[in-house]
């Protein structure tokens, strides 16, 4: 790099820094290189490169971190211009971090700024702050302003509205923003089918999806593998089944490569009708299939096992995968269920082993499991320790600490307890 043009070199730090964001999903090393990168005399990225990382760990729910890029980007040294590309990235950042007000918030300052003028991504991205905020209000004010603007509605618009509708539970309105978009002559598309399928399917309409399927076909739509998923998890949701491995066959006879989430939808519906034989038979057929099956699926088996009494089987499965903090919790509940006093002891010392960082619904289970084997100091300085993990009692520390001590009658501790909730 040291012979080589600054142009050149322009290019080179570009890819590599773009590369680490796309290929690699690594904004922070990335960062790392950009930070690198502007120390070295001559070499600026370019504002494409900016935006990319920008989106990147908006896309992450980093918003932190993409705030900081930005600041770089728009610093007096490099003055790169905001455009709609950054803000609907961050917007779409905070919404997808459950911050939406922070996500107007933003909004109003780049638009306040002069330097922005919003094109449909911008108003797309507002839209669902709008719609999680409940401002129905604005939602229509903002369609208006679209209109004025003499901006094209597009299928990504209405697809996002009608998400936040079914998201709502407001599959009515769902399909009227479906038919109005018709009426609009945009033409849909296999995400927006999609969406229509999963929403149709969550509501327990799972037959309707079928129907749905036809009509792709016929306006020349390609459903994929999404699609096909959604409805095998429609199916599994009404415990049918053998609707849902119809739909598996189809997938595979159509030649469209299955993926672990398919799997995963499979496995967790036969878990709960109990039928071990075939989940086993389908985690084979991931691994003839060079699908590597993740922590996820395998806790969903180790979870169905439980339910089913089988815990042994699921320990022995637990034993060749690495485990999180899921994992353990299952265990624990299956042991406290079984007031299996052993069982308990030996899976606290495995996550103990495994360096598992803890969360407060592991801590409440763990708390309950120490006062089942009487471990009551245990459980007391698991709760005095909760700060040390930067986690904070909820309702259900509180009441599993006052129900514990209450049972062995030590009403002083429960009394303290009852007084600190």
């Amino acid at each position: 790099m040291t012979i080589t043009s600054i142009s050149r070199l322009n290019r080179l730090w570009d890819s590599l820094i773009r590369s680490l964001c796309k290929n690699a999903k690594d904004p922070d090393k990335a960062l790392t290189v950009l930070r690198d990168c502007l120390k070295v005399k001559g070499i600026l990225p370019s504002s494409y490169t900016f935006s990319s990382l920008i989106r990147s760990f908006s896309s992450q729910g980093k918003l932190d971190r993409a705030i900081e890029v930005l600041e770089l980007m728009t610093d007096e040294k490099i003055n790169y211009p905001f455009d709609n590309f950054v803000c609907s990235s961050v917007i779409s950042g905070f919404v997808r971090i459950g911050k939406p007000q922070l996500a107007l918030g933003f909004y109003e300052n780049a638009a306040n700024s002069a330097a922005l003028k919003s094109n449909i991504a911008t108003y797309t991205a507002l839209l669902s702050a709008y719609c999680r905020l409940g401002r129905n209000a604005e939602v229509n004010e903002l369609v208006s302003r679209i209109e004025k603007d003499q901006l094209a509605f597009d299928v990504v618009f209405y697809s996002c509205w009608m998400n936040e509708s079914l998201r709502d539970g407001d599959f009515k309105k769902a399909i009227e923003k479906y038919r109005e978009m018709e009426k609009r002559n945009i033409k849909s598309d296999t995400i927006q089918q999609t969406t229509l399928v999963h929403g149709f399917a969550k509501e327990g309409h799972v037959e309707k999806t079928v129907g749905f399927l036809n009509k792709m076909k016929k306006e020349g739509l390609k459903p994929d593998l999404v699609t096909y998923t959604a409805i095998m998890r429609g199916f599994c949701q009404k415990g049918k089944m053998e609707e849902a491995l119809a739909i598996f066959k189809m997938v595979e006879d159509l030649g469209i490569i299955l993926d672990e989430f398919a799997y995963a939808t499979l496995i967790d519906g036969l878990c709960v009708r109990g039928d071990f034989d075939l989940i086993f038979h389908l985690l084979d057929d991931m691994e003839k299939k060079d699908i590597r099956a993740s922590v996820v699926t395998y806790n969903t088996v180790i979870n169905g096992l439980c339910r089913a009494g089988r815990t042994s089987e699921a320990e022995e499965i637990s034993k060749g995968i690495l485990g999180d903090v899921v994992t353990y919790s299952t265990f624990l509940h299956a042991y406290i269920e079984e007031k299996n006093a052993m069982g308990v002891l030996e899976t606290k010392q495995r996550l103990e082993e495994a360096g598992i960082h803890f969360d407060v619904v592991m801590c409440n289970v763990l708390i309950k499991a120490l006062f089942m084997v009487g471990a009551f100091e245990d459980a007391l300085a698991m709760y005095d320790g909760m700060p040390e993990h930067e986690l904070a009692a909820d309702s259900v520390t509180y009441c599993t600490l006052i129900n514990g001590y209450c049972k062995v009658g030590r009403i002083s501790e429960a009394i303290e307890i009852f007084d600190e909730f």
